[in-house]
């Protein structure tokens, strides 16, 4: 069987734009709070409020900043890395932190189908288990709003291919055409079965 790729739906980069804008400006205003009250109990014609604040509060901002702006740029290049592969046998999940892959007879393949998030809000994630977050990107294992289990990899879109599985997690995942990657997912699964 050749391997078929099914890309990840591409983050949104205008969420991304917001999520680093929003930091910045939560940092900003975190530090300028910091400053001031700084300042009020401090000599302002001191050496301290003269050279030793000033760098210190500086840094520090300047740190955080490119703390949170290199780990939401990590989650936005790992959401655009991500995709779905159908191999011989097993369906694997490329992803740079979570990647995973299953056997097609761990799946449910005849149960599998597109669910849309308005329509059916019980399978939006809830909280995480290990996994990471960023509004523009979900990946890892995480609580639906059902209570199930399930290894989650999407971008934000309404609509994403929901897997059950023999194991304790089921799969929750937006490739950019969920109709197409269930298709070829449940074709696959449905060989392995006559197969055996």
């Amino acid at each position: 069987m050749e391997p078929r790729i099914f890309p990840i739906y591409p983050p949104s980069a205008a969420v991304f734009g917001k999520v680093l804008a929003a930091s910045f400006a939560v940092i900003t205003v975190f530090f300028a709070g910091l400053t001031l009250a700084l300042y009020a109990v401090i000599d302002p014609d001191g050496p301290v409020a003269r050279l030793a604040a000033p760098v210190a509060l500086g840094s520090s901002w300047a740190l955080m900043l490119i703390i949170f702006f290199s780990v939401f740029t990590w989650f936005y290049l790992s959401a655009r890395r991500t995709d779905f592969v159908l191999l011989e046998g097993y369906l694997l999940i490329r992803n740079s932190a979570h990647g995973k892959h299953f056997a097609y007879d761990e799946l449910k393949g005849a149960e599998a189908r597109v669910v849309d998030f308005t329509a059916a809000p019980q399978y939006r994630p809830r909280g995480k288990i290990f996994a990471i977050s960023a509004f523009f990107f979900y990946g890892g294992a995480f609580y639906l709003h059902s209570g199930e289990k399930a290894h989650v990899f999407y971008t934000g879109q309404p609509q994403v291919a929901y897997i059950p599985t023999h194991g304790s997690h089921a799969l929750l995942l937006g490739p950019a055409d969920p109709a197409a990657f269930l298709g070829a997912l449940q074709e696959a699964v449905s060989q392995v079965a006559t197969d055996h």
